[in-house]
């Protein structure tokens, strides 16, 4: 299963629990806020998949990343996306 966006999130479906980004769209900016994945889902990969979303949608609608989330912002100098992190 592929995450989806929903309204201010990217949440992807894992039985009856599901991960998701959090974010906010300001003035071009994409502020993430939070990702969360359930602790039985931990060390599988979904928080990287949810933020290589978040990475496609803001390529796409030619966007900046504002990581107020720990874990995207180490995601993004992980994958040396700098030039998308809005500082």
């Amino acid at each position: 299963m592929e995450p989806e966006i929903i309204g201010e999130r990217i949440v992807l479906k894992l039985g009856d629990e599901e991960a998701f980004v959090k974010f906010k769209i300001e003035q071009n900016i994409i502020m993430v806020t939070t990702t969360y994945v359930p602790e039985s889902q931990r060390g599988k990969g979904i928080a990287g998949k949810l933020n290589a979303k978040l990475v496609e949608m803001a390529k796409e609608k030619g966007m900046k990343i504002y990581p107020l989330c720990e874990y995207t912002r180490k995601y993004l100098e992980r994958k040396q996306l700098h030039d998308l992190i809005h500082e």
